[in-house]
């Protein structure tokens, strides 16, 4: 065991957001609109951690972290319709988004006896931190559609995808290694943290922005399709068409030692798709589909930029040598659906789908702590049977779940550093169920009570992939149960309460040691949500 720490955390949270709409019509068949939001949601959170690192050092820890995020999008689209057959949409948007971190601070104590010391082990456990990530983006998407026959047509279009995004980051290190205060209150810094020390030079600043605490990354997309649904007979669908795109993603960043380094993922693709329905009569039907997609890289994945929120928390590091992942999706689907009753029906799904290098997270170790990055595998599969159904046992009374099994095998590369050579695929559960039960009367003068209990059971999955002798980290079951109701009082007001996460189940990770125990590294609970709201409407 490399550390131990046991940790409590509070969060408090403001969230503020404004949308704004304009429509005109110029004519019934042409309309034009502009749409505004903007949100900005404040997370302040403080995390008490105490524990022993990879050295025996035991330890407290004083961590505050603040987050800021703010999004603002401008949309502008229209419609226009020529005749009976042809028609044009239109729509062009811009977005600026921003993460900041103003100011993260982390004081480590350590514990001397009955007493506390500040902990100097090598200058960077007491620290502050500034980050700031920027990112804009500009889409246009232009498309038209022609009608032929009853039912027939054909579509075309364009599309335009420009982002970018700047991160910059610095650190303040306290060098407190000449300076041994007397300690009574861990949550009161600033009095033996304060000026006064740094002036007197019992504390020491040094300020930490190297290349590598910065990146610059870009994607652009380029991309046009075309595809018709055609009815061959009044109760078969055909729907076919083909997508190709160019896509260009890069990242400029910095090696540890300070190069600046550049990579690029630049493609050309095509991604085809067909889809087929067969309708056996008004209640059951038959679906077909086959695709290609792409799982293209985060920014975050690909940039080789070392995060870490606290210390002896796990780090991460993107890796700029990531390509695209390719999938190929083959989906067949019954439905039934009871004509007495819309609320009812049931449908069954069997999926299958081949992953061409699929990009999965990863672990290391680095000076003591754990690495999480990511890798792209070489190949995978993935199968599985979906069950839905949903069903109105009497008036305003309805029970529906979802069930799924899936398969997932993963080959890779020769000569990697993974400990295990053939296993499931990162992130996927081999079982999932939802369920939920819902209450929805109506009273007199439009008043209306709708109640909701909802259930989800995830099953166990890889949460970081173990190399160079490291098990794989898992994540255990996880059940969890929420309740919403909301009552419409009439057509200004009504009222919500939510309860989330009722059975506060811990999340549980356990890793695999080559001794073959499965050790557990990581356990904690988020805690029970009650939320009450209004809303009224103009």
């Amino acid at each position: 065991t490399l550390d131990r720490f046991n940790y409590d955390s509070y969060r408090q949270e403001l969230k503020l957001a404004g949308l704004g709409n304009l429509a005109y019509t110029l004519r019934d068949a042409d309309r034009i609109g502009y749409t505004f939001f903007y949100a900005r949601n404040a997370e302040n959170t403080y995390m008490l951690r105490q524990g022993e690192d990879y050295e025996d050092n035991e330890l407290i820890g004083n961590n505050s972290v603040t987050h800021i995020y703010t999004l603002q999008n401008h949309q502008l689209n229209g419609h226009h319709e020529f005749g009976k057959q042809w028609d044009l949409n239109w729509s062009g948007s811009y977005s600026k988004t921003s993460s900041e971190e103003p100011d993260r601070r982390q004081v480590m104590f350590e514990k001397a006896g009955s007493s506390l010391e500040l902990f100097d082990l090598n200058k960077q456990e007491n620290m502050r931190y500034f980050g700031s990530l920027n990112e804009e983006e500009w889409v246009g998407d232009l498309r038209s559609s022609y009608r032929y026959g009853d039912n027939n047509l054909i579509r075309m279009g364009a599309t335009y995808k420009d982002k970018s995004r700047t991160f910059r980051s610095t650190r303040f290190y306290y060098d407190v290694s000449r300076f041994n205060p007397e300690i009574e209150d861990i949550y009161q810094t600033s009095g033996f943290m304060g000026y006064d020390n740094i002036a007197n030079g019992d504390i020491a600043i040094i300020r930490d922005q190297q290349p590598k605490d910065q990146y610059d990354a870009g994607h652009s997309i380029y991309a046009g399709f075309i595809d018709a649904e055609y009815y061959p007979t009044a109760n078969f669908l055909v729907n076919i068409g083909v997508r190709y795109e160019y896509s260009h993603q890069w990242v400029n960043y910095a090696t540890d030692g300070g190069e600046a380094k550049r990579n690029e993922v630049n493609c050309h693709d095509f991604f085809p798709a067909m889809n087929l329905k067969y309708t056996v009569n008004d209640a059951n039907s038959l679906r077909f589909s086959f695709s290609r997609t792409v799982t293209r890289p985060s920014f975050i994945e690909m940039a080789p930029f070392l995060y870490q929120e606290s210390y002896g928390a796990a780090m991460i590091r993107g890796n700029a040598e990531l390509k695209n992942g390719y999938n190929y999706n083959i989906d067949l689907r019954y439905e039934r659906f009871d004509q007495q009753n819309s609320n009812n029906m049931f449908s069954i799904t069997g999926y299958a789908k081949i992953l061409e290098d699929p990009i999965e997270r990863t672990q290391t170790l680095s000076g003591g702590a754990a690495v999480h990055s990511f890798q792209n595998a070489d190949t995978g599969v993935a199968a599985g049977v979906e069950v839905e159904f949903r069903r109105e046992l009497f008036r305003d009374f309805r029970v529906g779940a979802n069930a799924s099994y899936m398969y997932t095998n993963v080959q890779l590369p020769e000569g990697g550093a993974y400990t295990n050579a053939q296993r499931s695929l990162q992130g996927a559960s081999p079982y999932l169920v939802n369920a939920d039960i819902s209450y929805a009367p109506k009273f007199k003068n439009d008043t209306q009570l709708t109640a909701t209990l909802l259930y989800n059971l995830q099953g166990p999955r890889i949460h970081a992939v173990g190399i160079s002798g490291l098990g794989d980290v898992k994540q255990e079951d996880l059940h969890t149960l929420d309740f919403v109701a909301t009552y419409k009082l009439n057509d200004h007001w009504n009222f919500k309460l939510q309860m989330t996460d009722l059975l506060n189940q811990d999340i549980v990770f356990r890793q695999e040691v080559k001794d073959g125990r499965k050790l557990e590294v990581e356990r904690y609970g988020r805690g029970t949500t009650f939320e009450l709201g209004f809303s009224y409407t103009l």
